[in-house]
């Protein structure tokens, strides 16, 4: 019987060092960047132990190893899975939910990647990023091209809400789908909100061309050159505002040409 117990422990300890040299042969192969041989290697531990004391971050590893490193989507989705399910009180449980939706935007099934946002939510209801993540679905809504429903999601992450970095982007998204819908007064709201608030040069450039694109659409050409003529020149492109300048001034003359009388009807 004694034999039958050393054979025993003997075994559990040989096991215990092959994965102990597994899981440093992976953390190895991962610093050097070949990430191939370090997906094989805790690959290997896993088969050998799924329920081993390192398992769980070791699975969490190899998932973030196929999305973010080889781009095996599918592969980090099982992975992400079998985390959820087999450690369902896992410190690490709602970084996982969030990396499965990634896993299934970064392989365009923007649909399953919403479901998995909002299941997150609804776990995790005092969830700390929850802003973030409902950005991440308006956007999937966008890329799925129902712009309603973005529009809808942009809203939830602009109430009550200060300016700030996802406020911005929502923003931004707002305007370009309120000018793709010919709703130009609304995209103004958005792009005059975020000229007034932000802090990046670059940004309020942006959001001022697309304020006098907006007034430009409407035929109200003297806002449009009022907002130009006010927009801080881009030192990459010192010309731009001038010829764009120009370039509405055309457009209204062609306009007063075309209608001689003078009425200017508002463009739907």
């Amino acid at each position: 019987m004694w034999l039958l117990i050393i054979s025993s422990l003997t075994g559990v300890s040989a096991c215990r060092k092959r994965g102990a040299a597994l899981l440093e042969q992976g953390q190895v192969a991962w610093d050097n960047n070949d990430y191939e041989t370090a997906a094989a290697r805790y690959e290997e531990f896993l088969k050998e132990d799924a329920r081993a004391e390192q398992a769980e971050v070791t699975r969490l590893k190899l998932a973030n190893l196929y999305l973010y490193n080889l781009k095996k989507y599918d592969l980090a989705k099982q992975h992400y899975i079998h985390l959820i399910e087999d450690f369902p009180k896992s410190n690490d449980i709602l970084l996982a939910r969030q990396r499965l939706a990634e896993s299934y935007a970064a392989a365009k099934d923007y649909r399953a990647a919403i479901q998995e946002y909002e299941s997150l939510l609804v776990a995790a209801p005092g969830y700390p990023e929850k802003r973030r993540v409902r950005l991440l679905i308006a956007d999937h809504y966008f890329d799925l091209n129902e712009l309603g429903q973005a529009l809808a999601e942009y809203d939830k992450v602009l109430t009550d809400a200060g300016y700030d970095e996802l406020a911005q982007r929502a923003l931004l998204r707002k305007g370009g789908i309120h000018i793709i819908r010919d709703e130009f007064e609304s995209a103004l709201q958005a792009f005059q909100r975020i000229a007034t608030n932000t802090s990046d040069a670059a940004v309020r450039r942006t959001a001022l061309y697309n304020a006098a694109d907006c007034y430009e659409r409407m035929f109200k050409f003297e806002e449009a050159v009022k907002v130009l003529q006010e927009t801080e020149i881009d030192p990459r492109n010192p010309d731009y505002l001038t010829k764009r300048i120009a370039a509405v001034r055309e457009q209204q003359r062609q306009r007063q040409i075309a209608t001689p009388n003078g009425t200017l009807r508002t463009r739907r």
